[in-house]
């Protein structure tokens, strides 16, 4: 048991660099990188490598923490912006489990980590950044190493009897500060500012969040394709996926709770909030989640899509952050971008927002 800097007690995985695991690079984002944990003996999760922290398999290997089975860890960056892990997860047990029913989010349990530890996952991400194997967004940050903790977070990768597919819902509804009679949302208006000042080529998986909770199910059918498109293991024919998720998201109350407690938690804004505060906290975090889900490849009527929401870490203001949020939402509405009056092809970037056709 580990009492942390906020009071709350909790129980930890140890790893350190003689732990008998495997750890690859599977992926990373702006603020951290997931590894997939592998048994040393071979790259398997083989039950009984597994088990008891302190006991042995039977020819004496020390077993590996058994909560570790079937789970990736994943260790923040150094970066300024990015909060110290005990503090996210924190957040995480107080403020968002409490949210959302049982099984809905990806479950993180704490790990303690030693230093020797995250430097050798640093000698590997500069490998990969050696080779070209790392995005030239993501090059030249790396693990803080003075970090005491990680976490290990449930599987949602894709196997033999599913497909997996992962996508952010952004924001759900309309930013508080957008101006009146706006044709794009505000996922939409950052989307287009971007294709055109930073030239950032449209994606055949970008779709206008609020299509997710609309009613028109033609609206939902359409936006289901584009997150599809991206899906891992997925055949080149979509349809009966597509057929498969459309009752799953009319049904299934997930993004509509996700979309009412952005509401609940920032219903002023960036200009009208104070960016320290939880509530506003914890709503940047919800609008920047992502929804991994699993979907069965078979036709089987017993087997169930499994969707949970991740990378719930707390975003703070800090490291200008809030600064940043101010900015963004100004250029968004001086320059045009929310009501599709900026110069350049206003109409062919608003036609993808579900807003456009309405306004």
């Amino acid at each position: 048991m580990v009492a942390t800097r906020t009071g709350m007690t909790t129980n930890y995985i140890t790893i350190h660099g003689d732990t008998p695991i495997l750890v690859d690079y599977l992926a990373e984002g702006a603020a951290n990188v997931v590894f997939r944990v592998w048994s040393k003996r071979a790259t398997s999760t083989k039950d009984d490598d597994f088990g008891q922290p302190g006991t042995s398999t039977p020819d004496g290997v020390p077993r590996i923490d058994g909560r570790l089975r079937g789970k990736l860890l994943r260790l923040r960056k150094n970066l300024p912006f990015v909060a110290h892990v005990i503090e996210s997860h924190n957040h995480f047990e107080k403020e968002i489990k409490p949210l959302f029913p049982a099984g809905r989010l990806v479950e993180q349990l704490l790990c303690k980590v030693s230093p020797d530890f995250v430097k050798s996952l640093n000698d590997q991400l500069r490998r990969r950044e050696a080779d070209g194997l790392r995005s030239p967004r993501r090059r030249g940050a790396f693990l803080a190493e003075d970090e005491l903790y990680a976490t290990a977070i449930t599987s949602m990768l894709w196997d033999d009897e599913h497909i997996s597919c992962e996508f952010k819902p952004k924001w759900l509804t309309q930013s508080p500060s957008a101006p009146s009679g706006a044709k794009r949302c505000r996922t939409c208006a950052l989307r287009a500012m971007r294709q055109i000042k930073d030239h950032v080529p449209p994606r055949s998986e970008d779709y206008c969040p609020l299509a997710l909770a609309a009613d028109d199910q033609e609206v939902l059918l359409s936006a289901l394709k584009s997150i599809l498109s991206g899906c891992k293991g997925a055949p080149l024919d979509l349809t009966n996926f597509v057929q498969k998720l459309r009752p799953f998201f009319r049904n299934n109350e997930i993004i509509k709770m996700l979309r009412d407690l952005q509401i609940q938690k920032d219903p002023d804004g960036i200009f009208e909030s104070d960016p320290s505060s939880l509530d506003f906290m914890t709503a940047m975090t919800l609008r920047d989640c992502t929804m991994f889900l699993k979907i069965p490849n078979r036709d089987n009527a017993e087997a169930q899509i499994e969707a949970r929401l991740g990378d719930l870490d707390l975003k703070t203001p800090d490291g200008n952050k809030a600064e940043y949020w101010k900015q963004t939402e100004q250029q968004l509405i001086d320059d045009g971008w929310y009501t599709a009056t900026e110069t350049n092809t206003a109409d062919a970037r608003s036609a993808i927002c579900l807003l456009s056709k309405c306004n």
